[in-house]
């Protein structure tokens, strides 16, 4: 969880243009145009804004372009011990982070709400998503539902405790890592520490 790549450690001040030297993003390089879809999604109202972007995300991710984009991120540096995080693309005006994550069998998320809005696609493999309930009396998360989202599938949510759920990768198969692409309301710069609300009273499935 740890693992990032292309993260920068500097302090900007806002500004319109937040990563003027940015060269082309690796996301430009895989997807051309994606970038540009997504920041036209984000240009929408917040209730509608992570279902545009959802939809940006199938449209640009055509049958015919995920297998070269999937070659190219298992292609990248892998973490050991946990799943692998690469970020894709910096929004020149911060609105937006794009994230690859590659998930070998047995590798899985701490369950987390989120900070911000949220949209991802599985580009190959398949990952297990558990939801959780909050029991705000309590203090307390419930798992109520696991499900399988296989290539091709995408799911979008907004930022709050009405989404918590834990992603992983449950393939005994060595040979099957699963790849997927994610896109958060949050800069770069943030990216590590505000996305994720990591919740520490949680009943594990059995």
């Amino acid at each position: 969880m740890e693992n990032t790549s292309s993260l920068t450690t500097r302090h900007l001040r806002p500004t319109a243009h937040r990563y003027p030297h940015q060269v082309e993003s690796r996301l430009d390089q895989l997807l051309p145009g994606c970038s540009t879809a997504l920041a036209h999604a984000c240009r929408e109202a917040p209730d509608l804004l992570p279902y545009r972007v959802r939809q940006a995300l199938n449209r640009v991710l055509t049958p015919a372009l995920v297998p070269g984009v999937v070659t190219s991120l298992l292609n990248l540096p892998r973490a050991e011990h946990t799943y692998s995080r690469h970020v894709l693309h910096a929004d020149p005006q911060g609105r937006f982070t794009v994230v690859a994550l590659v998930w070998a069998p047995g590798q899985a998320s701490p369950v987390h709400a989120h900070y911000t809005w949220c949209a991802y696609r599985v580009l190959s493999g398949v990952l297990t998503e558990t939801h959780y309930a909050w029991d705000a009396a309590a203090g307390h998360a419930y798992p109520f539902n696991s499900l399988s989202r296989a290539a091709g599938q995408s799911v979008c949510g907004h930022a709050g405790l009405e989404l918590i759920h834990r992603l992983g990768n449950a393939s005994q198969d060595e040979s099957m890592p699963a790849v997927s692409l994610h896109v958060y309301g949050i800069d770069s710069e943030r990216v590590s520490t505000h996305v994720n609300r990591v919740l520490a009273s949680v009943q594990r499935v059995s």
